[in-house]
């Protein structure tokens, strides 16, 4: 997903799986015009996720960002959620 319209899609699809979810940022670093971020996705599956049906339970994982930015404004960013980790918390994988 690009631009604006993707972000805002992203976001949308975790908050329909995780109603609550919070983001907490970690650490930061910063070189020129790149930024790396290390944050915990945390919430409650309360809606339906990649398939996976509300199961109610809680997740914590891990991600990693890295974004660009121009002019004072992030214009590019690359996220690396632990997507497989997510999956096992909410029984959509095996652990």
């Amino acid at each position: 997903m690009q631009g604006p319209a993707g972000y805002l899609a992203i976001i949308g699809m975790m908050r329909s799986g995780f109603p609550d979810i919070q983001w907490t940022l970690e650490e930061t670093i910063v070189e020129g015009d790149k930024v790396a971020a290390r944050f915990v996705m945390r919430g409650t599956h309360r809606g339906s996720f990649f398939g996976v049906p509300p199961t109610g339970k809680s997740i914590a994982v891990q991600a990693m960002n890295f974004y660009r930015l121009s002019n004072g404004q992030f214009i590019e960013e690359h996220g690396m959620p632990d997507m497989m980790g997510l999956m096992q918390q909410i029984g959509g994988l095996p652990a």
